[in-house]
């Protein structure tokens, strides 16, 4: 779609897609390659996201000689985290150049990294994890990273480990962190595949729980992302009914609120999500940005600082106009709405879902309304 604002006909749809190339895979998948000197993936290709360019240019800037190079981060929050103890690591100090919400997000800055302790929140955002897991391996001295507690968003931590392992770098797991050793070096990947994205699927999967028939092929069962937890948390909140509540945590996969938060809407009963804390700090504010979805659908919500409640009446949405706040997946989630909705449904931008997912609303439109 080349419209920034669209009109969607409200029903379910029927057909079948491929899912994207998963972006937390890929650019991990890219940064090892780049670190073992191989530059042959840093072209832009069909099919790429916004975040992923944004980390192929700023490899592309980091493979220039210089000490300080300018890296243009785009709204990748993923890119920024990692590439800033990479760069360090390297001994390069760049400029980091960002858009939109991007510098106001939490960031830990490295302009000088020096092997040793690092002590981190675990509730932090797991992509601080990753940065230091890639960056440490390449500096003299052993490291280890320890935190304070429990860690979120363990499973990108996983895919992080799998990937430095199939890069021939050694990460040792312990009771209170990961153990680091140094002096190590990366091997060029013997496998290049990029793994189907779990996230980018749970709209579509999301929107068969609405009345929908959409098959999703190229998901890997057995990957680490935490999104494939997607149709195990929509079965349970479509168990939600009006006599108990249905509590949803989403501290492991907070991409998925927005989605699951719509599907939510449509039952009869309240479904509360937790672990919300970090939805705050992403591309919007997602628990005020769905609070105004789900207002303008007609459907009732209470937030509060841990928590944010869905009050599902079972009827069908109300025809309106959203606001997607120029967010991937505030848009794609909204676009879901659609599937359940009295009426059309007009969102005002869909250009920002090329974030994570380009094709997605030329993949809706193929879709076929039952």
């Amino acid at each position: 779609m080349s419209a920034r604002s669209i009109r969607i006909e409200a029903g379910p749809r029927r057909g079948c897609v491929t899912s994207p190339r998963s972006k937390s895979h890929e650019h991990r998948l890219l940064i090892a390659s780049f670190l073992a000197g191989d530059l042959t993936r840093l072209s832009p290709a069909e099919g790429d996201s916004d975040d992923i360019l944004a980390t192929k240019r700023c490899l592309v800037e980091l493979s220039k000689e210089g000490d300080t190079p300018v890296l243009d981060c785009g709204e990748s929050g993923s890119t920024r985290r990692f590439l800033s103890p990479v760069a360090s690591a390297l001994g390069k100090h760049p400029v980091f150049k960002t858009a939109g919400r991007l510098a106001e997000r939490p960031q830990l800055d490295y302009s000088i990294l020096d092997s040793g302790l690092f002590t981190l929140e675990g509730a932090v955002s797991s992509q601080f994890v990753t940065g230091l897991l890639f960056a440490l391996p390449i500096l003299q001295g052993d490291s280890f990273v320890r935190f304070s507690s429990r860690l979120e968003s363990r499973g990108y931590v996983d895919m992080t480990i799998r990937v430095l392992a199939e890069a021939g770098v050694k990460v040792f797991e312990k009771s209170d962190g990961f153990e680091v050793p140094g002096s190590q070096r990366y091997k060029k990947l013997s496998r290049y595949s990029v793994e189907g994205d779990w996230s980018g699927a749970a709209f579509w999967f999301a929107m068969n729980s609405l009345g929908g028939d959409v098959k999703v092929l190229g998901l890997d069962e057995e990957s680490a992302q935490p999104d494939k937890a997607v149709c195990r948390l929509l079965k349970k909140i479509c168990q939600a009914h009006a006599s108990s509540s249905v509590v949803i945590d989403v501290s492991e996969c907070p991409d998925l609120f927005p989605v699951l938060a719509v599907v939510a809407a449509a039952q009869c009963g309240e479904v509360i999500f937790s672990g919300i804390r970090r939805l705050r700090y992403k591309e919007s504010n997602r628990v005020s940005a769905m609070a105004n979805v789900l207002k303008n659908l007609g459907v009732a919500t209470r937030e509060e600082e841990e928590a944010f409640a869905v009050c599902g009446k079972g009827e069908l949405f109300r025809s309106c106009e959203i606001s997607t706040f120029s967010d991937h997946r505030i848009a794609m989630a909204a676009a879901v709405a659609s599937s359940y909705a009295s009426g059309e449904i007009v969102l005002d931008d869909t250009m920002c879902a090329a974030k994570s997912y380009p094709a997605f609303f030329d993949e809706f439109f193929k879709l076929q309304k039952i």
